[in-house]
């Protein structure tokens, strides 16, 4: 614009050009001139605001930042990381992040061989070369949603020849039985997916010459490459008497009855067999003749699924099989009147303890393996209503508990020992009791704090058995102090027994070693069960309910038997 346009505007035009001209300091300063004093006020107030808003979101950031919106963690004295604020969302991710990293591992070193070890890094076929822990695992993977995993292991499980075993290897019945037919029948209960049917009854053909004996006691191994059974003399009660599930699925997801009534005589033989007290059976059983003979009568190693499958079968069946039902009873009863004990020192602690093949001498030692008891317990006591299992089954649990919260690492050693009196105890051999009455050492001041000793073997090998009782419990009674024990075991694992590629069984539990106690092994067990239970303790109560499912010793999942078929 022209200066003579300029010249002829009047005073009140040219003030927005000479605004224009000036900086924008001048200019915030004029506009702030001309607005009034509430305007200034209030300006000046949302300012103010907006200025204490930053400072102290620096201040929360600097003394208690956010690990991601909306968990806000407050640290205390007491619980730094403020654990038990924790929601169970938050809880089940770490458990699932802890099952990504050993199947990571698994996946990178040991991707279809039965088992990763965890510390070198390299794989053996330990179990025969069918990929075990791949197996053990598919459906831990499918209920902690890794899908894009679980097909990945479903490809490969798919491609399996099961009539085939490593060279001069014979097969463990028992064990593939629970951890590889129970983990292919879950996983096609979950998916549908017809290969893992078809695989999962090859394997439970391979595994049937097992019951070719005149009683039908199946023999503890089987020569898969050459279809034939390893002919043996005796077998434990245990092995003997718990594949009864797995080959009712079988018979039911199949149509083929065989299976199951072939499963069935050995519980018909066992039920019928002379017994040293009513319900309690010696673990060693004959093979031909099918009587119980020798060995001691205990709820753990050798015992512990048998009774555990008597309450299953009974609840998969709907109730509809009282054979189980009588039979769990009167092993309940005989386990209350006879193997029962309490801590002379703590009388907190109760524990199950074992007796001879008369039923005459007790041991007070008490095993990790007998943990499931407590779980078992309310599972009875849910379906039988009786109330009384499940207060025993709580005062179970807490030494189950307390056997992992009095240890230095918070790990549980695989048993513990109490005294019969001050003086006196049970000798106690590796795998047996020795029942000889021995006369103990003077009490040290930590067995009187703790209620017990530790024997010889104070390993921890990533067992499931307290956190499956854990999980039942809580899902019972709804206590919420069953989570917490489970979170604190849980924290100890990761504390303990992580390596950069899995997780490792540790060698003492009493040592704060760290990574000179890892002993390079990783059961199969640790991703099909300990995890699993781990993740379904801190689930919604209805995710794979017990009034659902039944799971089989091994932790694989059972949907309970079709009306149709009860």
């Amino acid at each position: 614009m022209s200066s003579e346009a300029t010249v002829r505007l009047g005073l009140a035009d040219e003030l927005p050009l000479l605004e224009k001209r000036q900086s924008l300091k001048s200019r915030l300063r004029a506009r702030w001139y001309k607005t009034d004093r509430l305007g200034r006020a209030i300006f000046s107030l949302v300012i103010l605001t907006l200025c204490a808003a930053v400072v102290s979101r620096v201040l929360i950031e600097v003394f208690s930042p956010f690990d991601g919106w909306p968990a806000v963690t407050i640290p205390s004295e007491d619980d730094e990381d403020n654990d038990t604020a924790r929601s169970d969302e938050e809880r089940r991710q770490a458990v699932k992040a802890a099952m990504k990293h050993a199947w990571g591992g698994y996946r990178k070193y040991a991707f279809g061989k039965d088992e990763l070890q965890p510390v070198s890094n390299k794989s053996n076929d330990k179990w025969g070369g069918w990929g075990v822990s791949l197996i053990d695992a598919l459906d831990t993977l499918h209920i902690m949603e890794m899908h894009e995993e679980f097909k990945e292991g479903v490809t490969h499980v798919a491609n399996i020849d099961f009539s085939k075993a490593r060279a001069n290897y014979t097969t463990p019945f028992f064990e593939m039985v629970i951890r590889s037919l129970g983990g292919l029948l879950s996983a096609y209960e979950m998916s549908l997916d017809p290969r893992l049917l078809k695989k999962a009854q090859q394997v439970g053909d391979v595994l049937m010459p097992a019951f070719n004996t005149s009683t039908g006691i199946p023999y503890p191994r089987v020569d898969i490459n050459s279809g034939k059974a390893v002919p043996a003399d005796r077998v434990c009660i245990a092995e003997a008497g718990t594949v009864q599930l797995e080959y009712w699925k079988l018979s039911e997801l199949t149509g083929n009855s065989v299976y199951h009534d072939t499963a069935q005589r050995v519980v018909d033989v066992l039920d019928k067999a002379r017994k040293p007290h009513k319900g309690l059976y010696p673990i060693w059983v004959d093979i031909d003749s099918g009587k119980l003979v020798s060995g001691q009568i205990t709820f753990g190693g050798r015992g512990d699924s048998w009774y555990e499958y008597m309450i299953k079968q009974y609840i998969y069946s709907r109730h509809s099989k009282d054979q189980y039902r009588r039979m769990y009873e009167e092993s309940v009863d005989g386990m209350k009147a006879m193997m029962i004990g309490q801590s002379i020192y703590d009388s907190e602690l109760y524990y199950v303890g074992d007796l001879d093949s008369t039923a005459t001498k007790f041991s007070p030692r008490f095993e990790h393996l007998t943990c499931f008891v407590p779980g078992m317990l309310a599972l009875g006591s849910k379906a039988l209503g009786r109330p009384d299992d499940l207060e025993l089954a709580k005062k179970l649990s807490y030494t189950c508990f307390q056997m992992y919260n009095r240890t230095d690492t918070g790990l549980s050693p695989e048993y513990v020992q109490f005294r019969v009196d001050e003086d006196t105890g049970i000798s106690p051999l590796q795998e047996e009791i020795d029942f000889t009455t021995v006369k103990l050492k003077a009490p040290t001041d930590k067995e009187k704090k703790d209620g017990y000793y530790l024997g010889s073997n104070r390993g921890y090998i990533l067992r499931p058995e307290t956190l499956e009782s854990l999980m039942v419990m809580y899902r019972v009674t709804g206590d919420k102090i069953y989570k917490e024990w489970g979170w604190q075991i849980f924290r100890a694992i990761e504390k303990w027994t992580k390596t950069p590629s899995a997780y490792s069984a540790y060698r003492d539990v009493t040592s704060t070693k760290g990574s000179k106690e890892l002993t390079d092994s990783m059961e199969s067990f640790f991703l099909a069960e300990t995890l699993k239970y781990l993740y379904l303790l801190f689930s919604p109560v209805d995710y794979y309910s017990l009034d659902e499912y039944v799971f089989n010793t091994e932790a694989h999942p059972f949907k309970i038997l079709s009306r149709s078929h009860s």
